[in-house]
């Protein structure tokens, strides 16, 4: 088995984080807030807590002891934690966290595509949603084609972004009845 060398995975984490926060103290004390609160949010318990987090009821204090335990771990100071990775992934805003889940996904050849929720309408809300998401992702990819009729480096980055989201929401659409198939055969299988 040969391994290319690569980018650290705390350091790309990091480096992306980082680049969103784009120098910004205000910011940044925000997103360490974010993160002290899915981190507590994702370990209840109290004495099982490996990051401590200031809470000493000095708003102010609190405030930058916080900011700097997280950004610390963000440019590499202190090894990141898996625990501090899983939080500082969900206290992203849900257009940033979904660009980071794709590129770690990339590093193994994997796409993140949202698994769909369990919705009480039933199928035909389904197959109403496939053929939407569907008409989007022509549409998105359509537009990538006039002119040259190739997707290429030289096509808008804001274009290709659409496109891969609305290919992304295509096959989380189709996921869905992915699901279901599967668990058709499953159950045909056990019989």
């Amino acid at each position: 088995m040969k391994i290319q060398p690569r980018e650290s995975r705390s350091h790309l984490i990091g480096r992306y984080i980082e680049h969103w926060l784009n120098g910004d103290i205000t910011k940044q004390s925000s997103y360490a807030d974010d993160v002290r609160l899915a981190y507590w949010a994702m370990e209840p318990h109290p004495e099982e807590r490996n990051i401590k987090f200031h809470s000493t009821g000095d708003a102010v204090h609190d405030t930058r002891e916080n900011r700097q335990v997280v950004m610390r771990r963000i440019r590499r100071e202190i090894k990141f934690e898996c625990d501090f990775e899983e939080a500082a992934i969900e206290a992203l805003p849900t257009e940033g966290r979904a660009d980071l889940l794709q590129l770690l996904s990339a590093r193994y050849g994997l796409l993140a595509v949202p698994i769909p929720g369990c919705d009480s309408l039933g199928v035909s809300a389904d197959l109403a949603r496939f053929a939407k998401e569907f008409g989007e992702a022509v549409t998105a990819v359509s537009e990538l084609l006039q002119g040259d009729g190739v997707i290429d480096e030289h096509d808008s980055p804001v274009k290709l972004r659409s496109a891969a989201k609305e290919m992304d929401d295509l096959l989380a659409a189709g996921t869905v009845f992915r699901i279901s198939i599967s668990a058709a055969l499953k159950a045909q299988e056990s019989e």
